[in-house]
This record gives C-alpha cells, sequence and structure tokens, in this order.
C-alpha cells in the first residue's frame, strides 16, 4: 500500500526539516510550495521531497495540487510544523491496509512550548489520512476540509503540532489569517461593525475558551492563550471594519 505524505508549506524552512524528517517512512514525500522567499524549496529537495511550485493559493488548492501530484494510494496531509511520531508512524502503517476511505488523527497542540488540554484545543481531531480513490476535493478558504467516500475512522495517537513557538509567532499568525477571516465575513455580507461586535467576539473567546473549556486550567500559558484568542478577534474585526469603510468610501466617490 503506496503511502503519499504531503506538506503544504509557505516560508517555513525554520520547522520545515523536522517535519520531513518524520515523514520518512512514506514512500514519497510532495511538498506544495505557495511562494517561498526563504530556503524552504532548498531544504526540501535537500530532504528528498518532491516540491511542486504553485505561488499565492488557498490551502484548499493546495492540498487538491498535492492531491493530482501523489502517485499513493493513500494520502497523509502534515503541516510543516508538525510531526509525525514512531507511534503514530505505526498505527498510521497498521491501518491503511484496511477497507476504511479515510481517518481523521488527534492532534496535540503545543503552543508556547506546552501542549494545551483545555481551551479547546484538546483532542483537535484532524481529517487528514485518506484513500486516494475515496477523495473528491478538499474545500473551504480558511478551515478546509475533505469530501470523501466511505467510512472515516479514528487514529487516536496524535499528530504533534508546534502551533505557535513565541509571542512574534502568534503576531505572525494572526498577521496572516485574520484579513482572510475578515475578508470571509465581509464576503457574506456582515452588519456594518460597530463596538459592541468587538465586545461580543471578544467575549465569546473569553467566555467559550477560558469558562467554559477550561482554559485556565492549562496554566499562565492557557490563560495568555485565552487573551490573545480575544485580540485576534479584535484583528479581525477591525480589519473588517476598515474593509467595509473602504466600500463605503469607495462608493461615495
Amino acid at each position: 500500500m503506496k503511502l503519499s505524505a504531503i506538506v503544504i508549506t509557505k516560508n517555513a524552512a525554520g520547522k520545515l526539516p523536522e517535519c520531513l524528517k518524520s515523514l520518512k517512512f512514506s514512500d514519497e514525500t510532495i511538498v506544495v510550495d505557495g511562494g517561498s522567499t526563504d530556503n524552504t524549496i532548498v531544504l526540501a529537495r535537500k530532504a528528498g521531497a518532491k516540491v511542486v511550485e504553485v505561488g499565492e493559493i488557498g490551502f484548499a488548492a493546495g492540498r487538491n495540487v498535492g492531491a493530482k501530484a501523489a502517485k499513493g494510494e493513500w494520502l497523509l496531509y502534515i503541516d510543516a510544523d508538525e510531526r509525525v511520531s514512531e507511534f503514530l508512524k505505526e498505527e498510521i502503517l497498521g491501518v491503511v491496509p484496511h477497507q476504511i476511505s479515510s481517518y481523521m488523527i488527534y492532534r496535540k497542540n503545543i503552543i508556547l512550548g506546552k501542549w494545551l488540554r483545555h481551551g479547546g484545543w484538546w483532542p483537535d481531531p484532524v481529517h487528514r489520512l485518506i484513500k486516494k480513490s475515496a477523495l473528491k476535493e478538499w474545500r473551504g478558504e480558511l478551515h478546509e476540509y475533505p469530501i470523501v467516500d466511505g467510512e472515516v475512522g479514528l487514529i487516536e495517537e496524535p499528530i504533534i503540532h508546534y502551533s505557535k513557538n513565541s509571542v512574534s509567532e502568534m503576531v505572525q499568525n494572526s498577521r496572516l489569517f485574520a484579513p482572510i477571516e475578515a475578508e470571509l465575513k465581509f464576503k457574506a455580507g456582515h452588519p456594518l461593525v460597530k463596538v459592541y461586535h468587538f465586545i461580543l467576539a471578544m467575549w465569546r473567546e473569553f467566555w467559550q475558551r477560558g469558562i467554559v473549556k477550561t482554559g485556565w486550567l492549562d496554566g499562565w500559558v492557557g490563560v495568555f492563550e485565552v487573551m490573545y484568542q480575544m485580540w485576534h478577534q479584535a484583528l479581525v474585526y477591525s480589519t473588517l471594519w476598515e474593509m467595509q469603510r473602504n466600500k463605503k468610501i469607495m462608493s461615495n466617490e
């Protein structure tokens, strides 16, 4: 049963080598690069990966490109900041001969060096192991998801996800994703942003992650992550407000 590992990258030179090292057990590794300006492509080729350069495209489109380039019967999707442990490798190799068409895999999120077990971060199942013949396509501009035929199984041994290693990386992450989230709200016709939208968005993050999902039980990192998610939502709505204002200015000209 040939297994193709697919990694979507953009300026991931700092994390990619360890990711690719953890994928050595696969029959082929494909790196779909979205226009890196650092050493990502060089490092990928040095590690023996097949590189497909696609430029600026969305995450779902990148995963679809990887599927088309893959020769394996099974597709394993791993991001550059994720790792496959020896235990997960053995479980993957053990399940691919079965008749189930695809698998969700638990994900262990490491933020600021700490495994977060609360705040909605665990067990965080993601749909990442898919039989190529069962995959229709990936969809979604932000939280992409696969359309698959057949039964979906579950692998409990987790992918290790080194999500955000520093505060600067957290800020960089928001600078990348907040405009995408804001644009989705803009296209969906979100009402004109008012002060209460900011307050409600931040309150929801605090209530859901901090209280309902007990994020505070992860100590100061858990509390900091809740505060960061509140700030991130404020950034999303600030960007949305700016988009709406610019549209209004243009329509009045």
